[in-house]
Protein backbone atom coordinates (compact mmCIF):
# COMPACT_ATOMS: atom_id res chain seq x y z
CA UNK A 1 0.00 0.00 0.00
CA UNK A 2 1.38 3.39 -0.94
CA UNK A 3 1.96 5.74 1.97
CA UNK A 4 -0.71 8.18 0.83
CA UNK A 5 -3.23 5.36 1.07
CA UNK A 6 -2.58 4.90 4.78
CA UNK A 7 -5.20 7.30 5.97
CA UNK A 8 -7.72 5.99 3.49
CA UNK A 9 -7.28 2.57 5.06
CA UNK A 10 -7.94 3.96 8.51
CA UNK A 11 -10.89 6.04 7.35
CA UNK A 12 -13.11 3.01 6.95
CA UNK A 13 -12.88 2.19 10.65
CA UNK A 14 -15.50 3.64 12.92
CA UNK A 15 -13.92 5.77 15.59
CA UNK A 16 -10.57 6.32 13.84
CA UNK A 17 -11.23 9.95 13.07
CA UNK A 18 -8.21 11.76 14.47
CA UNK A 19 -5.72 11.27 11.65
CA UNK A 20 -8.32 10.99 8.94
CA UNK A 21 -10.21 14.19 9.66
CA UNK A 22 -7.22 16.39 10.35
CA UNK A 23 -3.80 14.89 9.63
CA UNK A 24 -1.95 17.97 10.88
CA UNK A 25 -4.27 19.39 13.49
CA UNK A 26 -4.74 18.66 17.17
CA UNK A 27 -2.17 17.42 19.62
CA UNK A 28 -0.67 14.30 21.00
CA UNK A 29 -2.39 11.85 23.24
CA UNK A 30 -3.48 12.72 26.75
CA UNK A 31 -1.56 9.99 28.53
CA UNK A 32 0.06 11.23 31.73
CA UNK A 33 2.66 9.87 34.09
CA UNK A 34 0.20 8.08 36.35
CA UNK A 35 0.90 4.37 36.51
CA UNK A 36 -2.31 3.47 38.26
CA UNK A 37 -4.66 3.99 35.32
CA UNK A 38 -7.22 1.43 34.29
CA UNK A 39 -7.86 -0.11 30.95
CA UNK A 40 -8.87 3.06 29.15
CA UNK A 41 -6.93 5.81 30.92
CA UNK A 42 -4.58 8.10 29.03
CA UNK A 43 -3.19 7.31 25.61
CA UNK A 44 -3.76 8.90 22.25
CA UNK A 45 -7.16 9.63 20.78
CA UNK A 46 -5.95 9.42 17.18
CA UNK A 47 -6.64 5.78 16.39
CA UNK A 48 -9.38 5.37 18.94
CA UNK A 49 -10.93 1.93 18.85
CA UNK A 50 -14.70 1.91 18.30
CA UNK A 51 -16.90 1.51 21.33
CA UNK A 52 -18.36 -1.91 22.02
CA UNK A 53 -21.36 -2.79 19.96
CA UNK A 54 -20.84 -0.11 17.33
CA UNK A 55 -20.18 -2.04 14.11
CA UNK A 56 -22.14 -5.06 12.98
CA UNK A 57 -25.23 -6.64 14.43
CA UNK A 58 -25.31 -7.20 18.20
CA UNK A 59 -21.78 -5.91 18.60
CA UNK A 60 -20.23 -8.07 15.90
CA UNK A 61 -17.54 -6.54 13.72
CA UNK A 62 -18.67 -5.54 10.25
CA UNK A 63 -15.11 -5.97 8.99
CA UNK A 64 -13.44 -8.74 10.97
CA UNK A 65 -9.84 -9.32 9.82
CA UNK A 66 -9.17 -12.25 7.49
CA UNK A 67 -12.82 -13.27 7.53
CA UNK A 68 -12.73 -14.18 11.21
CA UNK A 69 -15.99 -14.30 13.12
CA UNK A 70 -16.29 -11.76 15.92
CA UNK A 71 -18.26 -12.90 18.98
CA UNK A 72 -21.51 -11.01 19.46
CA UNK A 73 -22.26 -9.22 22.71
CA UNK A 74 -24.53 -12.09 23.74
CA UNK A 75 -21.75 -14.60 23.11
CA UNK A 76 -19.29 -12.50 25.07
CA UNK A 77 -21.69 -12.35 28.02
CA UNK A 78 -21.77 -16.15 28.13
CA UNK A 79 -17.97 -16.47 28.25
CA UNK A 80 -16.05 -16.83 31.50
CA UNK A 81 -13.67 -14.13 32.69
CA UNK A 82 -10.65 -16.33 32.03
CA UNK A 83 -11.80 -17.05 28.46
CA UNK A 84 -12.48 -13.37 27.80
CA UNK A 85 -9.04 -12.35 29.01
CA UNK A 86 -7.46 -15.10 26.93
CA UNK A 87 -9.39 -13.84 23.89
CA UNK A 88 -8.21 -10.29 24.54
CA UNK A 89 -4.59 -11.39 24.82
CA UNK A 90 -4.92 -13.38 21.60
CA UNK A 91 -6.33 -10.41 19.68
CA UNK A 92 -3.61 -8.09 20.93
CA UNK A 93 -1.00 -10.64 19.87
CA UNK A 94 -2.60 -10.80 16.42
CA UNK A 95 -2.44 -7.00 16.21
CA UNK A 96 1.27 -7.13 16.95
CA UNK A 97 1.79 -9.86 14.34
CA UNK A 98 0.06 -7.80 11.63
CA UNK A 99 2.15 -4.75 12.60
CA UNK A 100 5.36 -6.80 12.39
CA UNK A 101 4.37 -8.38 9.06
CA UNK A 102 4.19 -4.92 7.45
CA UNK A 103 7.93 -4.62 7.91
CA UNK A 104 8.60 -8.08 6.45
CA UNK A 105 10.76 -8.80 9.49
CA UNK A 106 10.48 -10.42 12.87
CA UNK A 107 10.02 -7.37 15.10
CA UNK A 108 8.14 -4.09 15.38
CA UNK A 109 11.29 -2.20 14.43
CA UNK A 110 11.16 -3.76 10.97
CA UNK A 111 8.54 -1.12 10.21
CA UNK A 112 10.31 2.20 9.61
CA UNK A 113 9.47 5.64 8.25
CA UNK A 114 10.24 4.27 4.77
CA UNK A 115 7.80 1.33 5.01
CA UNK A 116 5.14 1.68 2.32
CA UNK A 117 3.24 -1.48 3.28
CA UNK A 118 2.03 -0.34 6.69
CA UNK A 119 -1.77 -0.66 6.72
CA UNK A 120 -3.31 0.21 10.13
CA UNK A 121 -6.83 -1.00 9.37
CA UNK A 122 -6.41 -4.66 10.33
CA UNK A 123 -4.33 -3.76 13.38
CA UNK A 124 -6.98 -1.39 14.68
CA UNK A 125 -9.68 -3.99 14.10
CA UNK A 126 -7.81 -6.48 16.29
CA UNK A 127 -7.48 -3.79 18.95
CA UNK A 128 -11.23 -3.25 18.80
CA UNK A 129 -11.85 -6.96 19.26
CA UNK A 130 -9.40 -7.09 22.19
CA UNK A 131 -11.15 -4.20 23.88
CA UNK A 132 -14.58 -5.78 23.49
CA UNK A 133 -13.30 -8.90 25.21
CA UNK A 134 -11.67 -7.24 28.21
CA UNK A 135 -14.58 -4.82 28.61
CA UNK A 136 -16.96 -7.79 28.71
CA UNK A 137 -14.80 -9.32 31.44
CA UNK A 138 -14.75 -6.03 33.32
CA UNK A 139 -18.55 -6.07 33.52
CA UNK A 140 -18.44 -9.30 35.53
CA UNK A 141 -17.52 -9.72 39.18
CA UNK A 142 -13.73 -9.78 39.22
CA UNK A 143 -11.00 -10.80 41.63
CA UNK A 144 -8.19 -8.29 42.14
CA UNK A 145 -5.77 -10.15 39.88
CA UNK A 146 -8.25 -10.06 36.99
CA UNK A 147 -8.74 -6.32 37.45
CA UNK A 148 -4.99 -5.81 37.22
CA UNK A 149 -4.78 -7.93 34.08
CA UNK A 150 -7.55 -5.89 32.44
CA UNK A 151 -5.65 -2.72 33.29
CA UNK A 152 -2.50 -4.14 31.70
CA UNK A 153 -4.38 -5.24 28.58
CA UNK A 154 -5.76 -1.73 28.25
CA UNK A 155 -2.28 -0.26 28.47
CA UNK A 156 -1.01 -2.60 25.76
CA UNK A 157 -3.88 -1.45 23.55
CA UNK A 158 -2.97 2.18 24.28
CA UNK A 159 0.68 1.54 23.44
CA UNK A 160 -0.25 -0.02 20.11
CA UNK A 161 -2.64 2.81 19.25
CA UNK A 162 0.04 5.38 20.06
CA UNK A 163 2.53 3.40 17.98
CA UNK A 164 0.15 3.44 15.02
CA UNK A 165 -0.26 7.21 15.38
CA UNK A 166 3.50 7.81 15.49
CA UNK A 167 4.15 5.35 12.66
CA UNK A 168 1.65 6.95 10.31
CA UNK A 169 2.97 10.45 11.04
CA UNK A 170 6.57 9.43 10.38
CA UNK A 171 5.69 7.55 7.20
CA UNK A 172 3.68 10.49 5.91
CA UNK A 173 6.53 12.88 6.80
CA UNK A 174 8.88 10.64 4.81
CA UNK A 175 6.43 10.89 1.92
CA UNK A 176 6.47 14.70 2.26
CA UNK A 177 10.26 14.69 2.01
CA UNK A 178 10.06 12.63 -1.17
CA UNK A 179 7.72 15.32 -2.48
CA UNK A 180 10.33 17.97 -1.63
CA UNK A 181 12.82 16.10 -3.83
CA UNK A 182 10.43 16.46 -6.76
CA UNK A 183 9.78 20.13 -5.94
CA UNK A 184 13.53 20.80 -5.98
CA UNK A 185 13.90 19.05 -9.32
CA UNK A 186 11.12 21.17 -10.86
CA UNK A 187 12.17 24.37 -9.07
CA UNK A 188 8.74 24.66 -7.47
CA UNK A 189 9.22 26.91 -4.42
CA UNK A 190 5.60 26.84 -3.28
CA UNK A 191 5.45 23.06 -3.14
CA UNK A 192 8.91 22.80 -1.58
CA UNK A 193 7.92 25.17 1.22
CA UNK A 194 4.50 23.62 1.77
CA UNK A 195 5.83 20.05 1.93
CA UNK A 196 8.73 20.97 4.21
CA UNK A 197 6.33 22.79 6.55
CA UNK A 198 4.00 19.80 6.56
CA UNK A 199 6.85 17.42 7.41
CA UNK A 200 7.78 19.77 10.25
CA UNK A 201 4.20 19.74 11.57
CA UNK A 202 4.09 15.96 11.44
CA UNK A 203 7.42 15.80 13.28
CA UNK A 204 6.05 17.92 16.12
CA UNK A 205 2.97 15.72 16.48
CA UNK A 206 5.00 12.52 16.27
CA UNK A 207 7.34 13.81 18.96
CA UNK A 208 4.40 14.40 21.30
CA UNK A 209 2.98 10.97 20.60
CA UNK A 210 6.34 9.28 21.22
CA UNK A 211 6.60 11.15 24.52
CA UNK A 212 3.21 9.71 25.49
CA UNK A 213 4.11 6.13 24.59
CA UNK A 214 7.36 6.40 26.55
CA UNK A 215 5.38 6.31 29.79
CA UNK A 216 6.74 3.64 32.13
CA UNK A 217 3.29 2.11 32.58
CA UNK A 218 3.50 0.65 29.07
CA UNK A 219 6.90 -0.90 29.70
CA UNK A 220 5.49 -2.52 32.84
CA UNK A 221 2.42 -3.90 31.05
CA UNK A 222 3.51 -5.26 27.66
CA UNK A 223 4.53 -8.69 28.94
CA UNK A 224 0.87 -9.56 29.50
CA UNK A 225 0.79 -10.32 25.76
CA UNK A 226 2.83 -13.22 24.40
CA UNK A 227 3.80 -11.36 21.21
CA UNK A 228 5.42 -8.50 23.15
CA UNK A 229 8.29 -8.17 25.57
CA UNK A 230 9.93 -5.38 27.51
CA UNK A 231 12.84 -5.53 25.04
CA UNK A 232 10.50 -5.22 22.05
CA UNK A 233 8.78 -2.23 23.63
CA UNK A 234 12.08 -0.49 24.40
CA UNK A 235 13.44 -1.16 20.90
CA UNK A 236 10.35 0.36 19.24
CA UNK A 237 10.37 3.33 21.59
CA UNK A 238 14.05 3.98 20.86
CA UNK A 239 13.42 3.66 17.13
CA UNK A 240 10.65 6.25 17.30
CA UNK A 241 12.88 8.56 19.36
CA UNK A 242 15.67 8.28 16.79
CA UNK A 243 13.41 8.80 13.77
CA UNK A 244 11.74 11.83 15.33
CA UNK A 245 15.16 13.37 16.04
CA UNK A 246 16.45 12.66 12.54
CA UNK A 247 13.32 14.13 10.99
CA UNK A 248 13.81 17.33 13.01
CA UNK A 249 17.43 17.58 11.77
CA UNK A 250 16.40 17.04 8.16
CA UNK A 251 13.60 19.60 8.25
CA UNK A 252 15.99 22.15 9.73
CA UNK A 253 18.62 21.38 7.10
CA UNK A 254 16.03 21.78 4.34
CA UNK A 255 15.49 25.46 5.13
CA UNK A 256 18.44 26.62 3.02
CA UNK A 257 17.56 24.26 0.18
CA UNK A 258 14.01 25.58 0.07
CA UNK A 259 15.45 29.11 0.04
CA UNK A 260 17.65 28.11 -2.89
CA UNK A 261 14.60 26.90 -4.80
CA UNK A 262 12.85 30.22 -4.13
CA UNK A 263 15.83 32.28 -5.29
CA UNK A 264 16.36 30.16 -8.41
CA UNK A 265 12.71 30.54 -9.37
CA UNK A 266 13.00 34.33 -8.94
CA UNK A 267 16.19 34.36 -10.99
CA UNK A 268 14.44 32.59 -13.85
CA UNK A 269 11.59 35.03 -13.65
CA UNK A 270 13.85 38.07 -13.73
CA UNK A 271 15.69 36.73 -16.75
CA UNK A 272 12.42 36.15 -18.57
CA UNK A 273 11.28 39.66 -17.73
CA UNK A 274 14.41 41.20 -19.27
CA UNK A 275 16.57 41.81 -16.18
CA UNK A 276 19.52 39.45 -16.80
CA UNK A 277 21.96 41.02 -14.32
CA UNK A 278 19.46 40.91 -11.49
CA UNK A 279 18.82 37.30 -12.48
CA UNK A 280 22.55 36.54 -12.26
CA UNK A 281 22.75 38.07 -8.78
CA UNK A 282 19.81 35.98 -7.63
CA UNK A 283 21.42 32.91 -9.23
CA UNK A 284 24.61 33.40 -7.23
CA UNK A 285 22.57 33.72 -4.04
CA UNK A 286 20.68 30.55 -4.96
CA UNK A 287 23.95 28.69 -5.50
CA UNK A 288 25.11 29.69 -2.03
CA UNK A 289 21.82 28.54 -0.50
CA UNK A 290 21.93 25.19 -2.29
CA UNK A 291 25.55 24.68 -1.24
CA UNK A 292 24.80 25.42 2.41
CA UNK A 293 21.67 23.31 2.34
CA UNK A 294 23.47 20.34 0.81
CA UNK A 295 26.15 20.58 3.50
CA UNK A 296 23.50 20.70 6.24
CA UNK A 297 21.80 17.64 4.76
CA UNK A 298 25.15 15.85 4.51
CA UNK A 299 25.78 16.57 8.19
CA UNK A 300 22.28 15.41 9.14
CA UNK A 301 22.71 12.25 7.07
CA UNK A 302 26.01 11.52 8.77
CA UNK A 303 24.29 11.54 12.16
CA UNK A 304 21.56 9.02 11.29
CA UNK A 305 21.82 6.04 13.67
CA UNK A 306 21.08 2.52 12.45
CA UNK A 307 17.70 2.45 14.20
CA UNK A 308 16.58 5.47 12.13
CA UNK A 309 17.80 4.04 8.84
CA UNK A 310 14.38 4.57 7.29
CA UNK A 311 15.32 8.17 6.55
CA UNK A 312 18.71 7.39 4.97
CA UNK A 313 17.43 7.00 1.41
CA UNK A 314 15.34 10.15 1.27
CA UNK A 315 18.10 12.24 2.86
CA UNK A 316 20.50 11.01 0.19
CA UNK A 317 17.94 11.90 -2.50
CA UNK A 318 17.51 15.40 -1.04
CA UNK A 319 21.28 15.91 -1.03
CA UNK A 320 21.55 14.82 -4.66
CA UNK A 321 18.69 17.09 -5.71
CA UNK A 322 20.21 20.08 -3.90
CA UNK A 323 23.64 19.51 -5.40
CA UNK A 324 22.22 19.06 -8.88
CA UNK A 325 20.44 22.40 -8.57
CA UNK A 326 23.62 24.03 -7.31
CA UNK A 327 25.38 22.92 -10.48
CA UNK A 328 22.44 23.98 -12.64
CA UNK A 329 22.11 27.43 -11.13
CA UNK A 330 25.83 28.05 -11.50
CA UNK A 331 25.57 27.27 -15.21
CA UNK A 332 22.51 29.55 -15.33
CA UNK A 333 24.19 32.70 -14.07
CA UNK A 334 27.51 32.03 -15.81
CA UNK A 335 25.65 31.80 -19.10
CA UNK A 336 24.26 35.29 -18.44
CA UNK A 337 27.67 36.70 -17.60
CA UNK A 338 29.42 35.35 -20.72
Amino acid sequence: MHRRALLVAVAGLSGCTGLVGNPLGGGSGSGGSDDSGGATSGGSAETAVPESGTPGQDGGSADAPSGEETPTNAELRRMSVSDLLALSREQLSRAVEVYVDAGRGDSLTGVTAATDTFAPAAIVDYLYRARRAYEAADRQGLPAEAEEEIARLGRVEEFLRLSIDAQVLLIEAHDDLEGVVTAIDFVDPESARSLADRANARQARAEGTVTDLSNVRYERSVTVVDALSREAYLAKRDQFDAEVDVLADVVEALAMVVEGVRLFARARGRRQSGAPYAAADLGRDAETAFSRGEKALRDAGGRIPSRARGFSGVVAALRTAADDKRVEVRAFYRDIET
